[in-house]
Parts: structure tokens; C-alpha cells; sequence
């Protein structure tokens, strides 16, 4: 029986495992009963988790070959901060979260691969390290697990690879998709307080309207960007929040601005940490104001490497078909699994598992209030996690 059947075996547990997760979704470092839900799982299997990072959980499974590799798979466990609007039977219970992004497929994909990969240890050396991570939507679950030792440090196992897979329904059930290089962005947050002179409504002259000048920066940071980045260089800065005023006839004192700012190059986001601070502050003064802000350095440039692919695309060819996989490119959503890479100095890769279904009503995407993805693709989640760890442990380079 191959690794295919035997997770499809693993279905009804997989969903099972999903939904409760899904029902009980949870904020960043506050997965309680998430990390609690793991671990009694992991229990259950024979393992000994560990808690890491206040609600981080991992666990350690050694292939009865000899000694060898590890690869570290990894699965996010926290939710977002939306309100589900799907009825389903397993609707969040949790008022004002929902898991919007698939973390609860991550979880049950990886406990399912972790199932497959006990059964199997007899057919592989080295080790595999198990990691659930919290907080990945914000403020970053991975940097909190290394800097606690999980890898990179003396005590720490040495990790070889890094795994992970993302769920999405952009594209029909079935689909793997893989792609070398570059994948994902940097993200970072800028916190910008326009300030002003407060005023009546009826003598715009006597006052500075920060309301404005805000206007002028949301409008003028788009010109900004293309007319100082190369077009062939991918940006994106994107205003998220305004918040001003206090009545329609006053003039305020202050106006806040929130966004983020992503890009695929590591040189482009270095210049314009320094450039977009002085453009906002430059407009400020323009008009008579003034500009405080706060840069918030998030998620590197991820960088998937082909040798970790190259498992994955084994793993699909032998237990499902080439055809499967396709190559999706990069794009400018941003993850925290690339911080196990510890700098670029492990090769890391991430897939993506397609789980939509248009006859079902699966064709919404991440972090929208309706995202739901088909089930049916959880044990091929499991599965190709495992045989493409089994695969890298026992290759010789």
C-alpha cells in the first residue's frame, strides 16, 4: 500500500482533525487550546511534544535506518482576525476569528504526515523534526521558536531542510504548486502620524489641515514609488488605515495612516526604509505640517531552494502524477516559515496544496470572511509532506 492510499485512509481523521481547529480559531501566542489539541494528538501517536514559544509545539521522530539528515516540517496554527461568514457545521466559535488563511489544513496535514511517517520509520534514516508554529499572521511565530532553541542554537538538533505547504482554493483541487527561487516578499508596516494645526472648518488658512496633507501622501506615495523603482522591480505599498477628525465642520490636529510596504528585493526595501520616511515627511512640509513615523521591519524575501523542490516534485510524481504540478511564480504575500532558513543558511522550501472546488463553492481566496477549501485534499497534503521528507532523508546529497 502506498503512502497515497494510506492517507486517503487518514481522510474522516484529517477533516476531523481540521474542523475542530477550525472551530476554535485563536490569535497569534494565544493558541491555547489549539497547542493543547496538538499535543494530545501527538500523545496519542507515541510522541513527546514539547511546548516552545508559549504556544508553539514540536516533536521528534527518528527513522530506524541510522543516522542521517533532519528535515523540519512545519505547520501554522494561529488564526485571523475576521469574522467567518460561511454557515457550515464547523463555523468558528470563536466570535471575530476565523481561520481565513487554512492554518487549521496545515495543522491536520502534518499530523496526518506525522501518522504516515511513524508507520514508515522503518523505511528511513535521520530524523524529522516536527513544528507547529504559532502566530505567522503577525507578529511572527518563527523567530520566537529559534531565538527559544528550537534550531540554531548549540543544544538545538541540526537541521538539514525546512518543509512546509500553504492551502489555497485560487486553483482546482489536485494542483501542486511549486517554484524554485524567489516566492514570497518582504512585508513591513509604516505607523505615520500627520500632524497639524487644529481649526474651524469655515478658515482652512488659519489652520494645517492634516487631513490633507494625508491625502496628498496616500495619493503621492503610488508616484513616489514608480518614479524612483526600477518597474522590473516588484513594490507594492499599500494604506490599510486612516483615521482623522472628530467632527465634520473641525479641523483636527492629527491624522494617522497605517501600511505596508512589500517587495520581492532585498536591495529596493533597504532604500526605501530611508526614502519613504523622508517622501511623507517632505509632504508634511509642504503644507505647514509635520510627520512622525514608525518603521516596523517584518518578514523577509522568501526564497525557496530546488533541492528541497526537487523531494516535493518526486513526491507528486510517484504518488500521484507529474502532471500535477505546475509552477505558480512568486508572489507578493509575505511568510514568516522563511526565518528557519536562519539567514539563507538552510535550504527552506514551501508548496502550494490547491484545494478549491467551484461546484462546491470553494473559489474564494485567503483572508476573505468566505474562504473554505475542498477536505478532499488534506491526505494529499499528509502524504506528500511525508514521502517528500522519506525522499531527502535518504538521498545521499
Amino acid at each position: 500500500m502506498s503512502l497515497r492510499d494510506e492517507a486517503e485512509m487518514l481522510a474522516q481523521k484529517l477533516i476531523e482533525y481540521r474542523r475542530f481547529v477550525h472551530m476554535h480559531p485563536e490569535p497569534g501566542f494565544e493558541e491555547f487550546e489549539t497547542s493543547k489539541y496538538i499535543q494530545e494528538r501527538l500523545k496519542e501517536l507515541g510522541l513527546s511534544p514539547k511546548v516552545v514559544a508559549k504556544t508553539g509545539v514540536v516533536a521528534e521522530i527518528v527513522g530506524e535506518r541510522g543516522d542521517s539528515k533532519t528535515i523540519l516540517l512545519r505547520a501554522d496554527i494561529d488564526a485571523l482576525p475576521v469574522t467567518e461568514a460561511n454557515d457550515v457545521p464547523y463555523k468558528s466559535r470563536n466570535e471575530g476569528f476565523s481561520h481565513a488563511c487554512g492554518h487549521d489544513g496545515h495543522v491536520a496535514a502534518l499530523l496526518g504526515a506525522a501518522e504516515l511517517l511513524l508507520k514508515h520509520k522503518s523505511e528511513f534514516k535521520g530524523k524529522v523534526l516536527l513544528v507547529f508554529q504559532p502566530a505567522e499572521e503577525g507578529p511572527g511565530g518563527a523567530k520566537p521558536m529559534i531565538e527559544e532553541g528550537v534550531i540554531g542554537s548549540p543544544d538545538a538538533p541540526e537541521i538539514d531542510a525546512a518543509l512546509a505547504l500553504h492551502v489555497t482554493a485560487e486553483l482546482e483541487k489536485g494542483l501542486i504548486g511549486i517554484t524554485d527561487g524567489l516566492l514570497t516578499a518582504s512585508a513591513d508596516e509604516f505607523y505615520v502620524t500627520i500632524k497639524g494645526k487644529g481649526g474651524h472648518g469655515s478658515a482652512p488658512h488659519n489652520a494645517v489641515d492634516p487631513i490633507f496633507i494625508a491625502g496628498n501622501v496616500i495619493v503621492g506615495i503610488q508616484g513616489f514609488l514608480t518614479r524612483t523603482v526600477d518597474p522590473v522591480d516588484h513594490v507594492v505599498f499599500t494604506w490599510g488605515k486612516v483615521v482623522g477628525g472628530e467632527r465634520q465642520n473641525v479641523i483636527s490636529e492629527t491624522c494617522r495612516l497605517e501600511g505596508t510596504l512589500r517587495t520581492h528585493s532585498r536591495e529596493v526595501r533597504q532604500k526605501l526604509h530611508q526614502t519613504i520616511p523622508e517622501f511623507i515627511k517632505q509632504v508634511a512640509k509642504t503644507y505647514g505640517g509635520d510627520a512622525v513615523v514608525e518603521l516596523v521591519t517584518g518578514y523577509d524575501v522568501g526564497i525557496n531552494d530546488k533541492r528541497v523542490n526537487d523531494s516535493v516534485r518526486k513526491a507528486v510524481s510517484k504518488l500521484y502524477s507529474p502532471n500535477n504540478i505546475i509552477d505558480t511564480g512568486a508572489i507578493m504575500g509575505a511568510e514568516d516559515f522563511f526565518e528557519f532558513s536562519l539567514g539563507g543558511k538552510i535550504p527552506v522550501a514551501m508548496f502550494w496544496l490547491f484545494a478549491g472546488n467551484k461546484e462546491k463553492g470553494f473559489i474564494h481566496g485567503n483572508h476573505s470572511n468566505h474562504f473554505d477549501f475542498d477536505e478532499e485534499a488534506l491526505p494529499m497534503g499528509a502524504a506528500i509532506l511525508a514521502e517528500a521528507a522519506i525522499d531527502f532523508l535518504n538521498s545521499d546529497d
